[in-house]
């Protein structure tokens, strides 16, 4: 059975390929297609779910092959659950500059609770079969952005139970315990029984 990943983001496509590994399907990337050239899709959902969604129809459609698309983003209770679904497009600039924007609005703040929030979407062009699955990782927002692995807010994100960014933890422990980790495996789940 081959299935598109739904992401250009080098990032997200090195943790599908390690989260889906076990699986006997041939896990696909929009780069391997010309028809994804210069590809995107207007994330115009208000919700996690709405945009995997919009992202897996758009997709699918146009190679006709069944497609997991997600929609991940962090909400800062000290933010005021911002950025949420505009996690990524919510400050113009690179990712530590982002980081460094959140970390200087919540300098005076006491709490600096968050969660990352992974939607996943699996949808089928074929059979129209359109089913979603959620992970959510609890954690806070440190003082500095700091270590080497991952990417978005990962040098700043410390997951509950642990005393280091997501960044300082690395792969190992990034893939067994997030958001995505946890979403992906319902998917993974759904996939084995769908087959």
């Amino acid at each position: 059975m081959k299935i598109l990943f739904a992401s250009q983001n080098k990032g997200k496509q090195k943790e599908a390929k390690i989260l889906f590994k076990d699986l006997a399907i041939d896990l696909v990337f929009p780069d391997e297609f010309k028809e994804f050239e210069n590809f995107d899709v207007d994330e115009t959902g208000k919700t996690f779910a709405e945009n995997a969604t919009l992202k897996a129809k758009a997709y699918a459609k146009q190679i006709n092959l069944p497609c997991i698309a997600d929609d991940s983003g962090v909400i800062i209770d000290g933010m005021n659950g911002l950025p949420g679904v505009h996690s990524n497009r919510w400050f113009n600039g690179t990712s530590d500059e982002r980081n460094q924007e959140v970390l200087n609005r919540l300098k005076n703040r006491t709490n600096r609770n968050a969660r990352y929030i992974t939607v996943a979407c699996f949808y089928d062009p074929n059979t129209k079969k359109c089913v979603i699955f959620e992970g959510v990782l609890e954690g806070s927002i440190g003082t500095k952005i700091i270590g080497n692995t991952g990417f978005d807010y990962d040098r700043i994100f410390i997951p509950n139970g642990f005393d280091k960014t997501y960044a300082q933890l690395g792969e190992n422990v990034k893939n067994s315990t997030s958001q995505r980790a946890k979403a992906f495996k319902k998917v993974k789940d759904y996939i084995k029984k769908y087959r």
